[in-house]
């Protein structure tokens, strides 16, 4: 397998262009960001406004019922989709009727947003920790409680609403097995005596295979008994897909970072992707990434790994 090394120093001028070209957040923007705030056990989920509603009518109550999920399956959420990755809960243990849960994740500009619904008969949203109300904990970072950070809820007729943005920098690795969040949800049910059930739902998400992972997959093979008379794509040819990307730019790579990127391509296609930020920045890495995956390289049968950096 080759490896063709290529290397681009962009203009600070071109580089100050994309800074300014970038969209900035607004005011309703950050009192958004604001209300989704981190919680951590000692912080009490937003009660619902003041006045009762009617209850919910059994109609509404089966159409908020969820089916019941896998308990130890754990879901892959593609960091490039367009589209969200849905995820039941496993059920209460007194059945789908006492509890339910559907969570959504989808990919946004400032990270993972993380969505949940939930079908209970029975909300408690006060108390001073986990055991004492229904709570949904993530853990973006592994099962470390000082990583722990809880979703608001929010109670609604049929049960309680709450969602959550995973930022960016608060995901550890962005390919192959990618990270992993652990959700915990811990259901409140007087009538049972016991304190909160806890129910766990995993979820991987990841951008795709690695360059180093492809490179082990598709080692390269020389046949001495085979003659091929076709030229090896030169380093100009593999790299002028990247250099004409304007990823750079397009992604907001600020003047004082670096990102090095090592794409595997075989017949035109990527097969595998990684990208090094210095300093870390995985917004801008995924975005880097997204665009190398989409690129139409020269088409050749063997493997080549084409290194690039900004």
């Amino acid at each position: 397998m080759r490896t063709i090394a290529f290397s681009l120093e962009l203009p600070s001028r071109i580089l100050a262009f994309a800074a300014l070209s970038t969209s900035r957040p607004t005011l309703a923007t950050f009192a958004a960001l604001a209300a989704l705030g981190c919680g951590g056990s000692n912080t009490k989920p937003p009660l619902q406004s003041e006045g009762e509603e009617r209850p919910a009518t059994q109609a509404e109550a089966e159409s908020a019922t969820h089916p019941c999920g896998e308990a130890d399956k754990t879901q892959v959420h593609d960091l490039h989709s367009a589209t969200e990755t849905k995820s039941f809960v496993p059920c209460g243990g007194s059945g789908k009727h006492d509890y339910s849960g559907l969570i959504r994740i989808e990919t946004v500009e400032n990270g993972v947003h993380i969505i949940i619904d939930a079908r209970d008969d029975e909300v408690e949203l006060l108390g001073k920790d986990v055991r004492t109300r229904d709570a949904v904990i993530v853990f973006p970072r592994g099962k470390d409680p000082k990583y722990a950070v809880e979703v608001p809820l929010t109670k609604t007729k049929t049960g309680y609403h709450g969602d959550k943005i995973v930022f960016w920098d608060d995901l550890d690795k962005l390919s192959d097995e990618g990270t992993k969040i652990d959700i915990k949800v811990y259901d409140h049910d007087k009538k049972s005596g016991q304190p909160a059930e806890e129910l766990h739902v995993s979820v991987t998400i990841s951008a795709g295979k690695s360059c180093e992972k492809a490179q082990d997959e598709n080692p390269q093979q020389v046949d001495m008994g085979k003659k091929d008379g076709r030229k090896d794509l030169t380093k100009e040819e593999l790299g002028a897909p990247i250099a004409k990307s304007n990823a750079a730019v397009a992604c907001g790579l600020a003047d004082t970072s670096h990102a090095s990127i090592c794409v595997v391509v075989k017949n035109g296609k990527p097969l595998g992707v990684s990208v090094g930020m210095d300093p870390k920045n995985n917004k801008v890495a995924a975005c880097i990434d997204r665009r190398m995956r989409g690129l139409a390289f020269p088409s050749s049968e063997k493997p080549d790994v084409v290194t690039f950096r900004y």
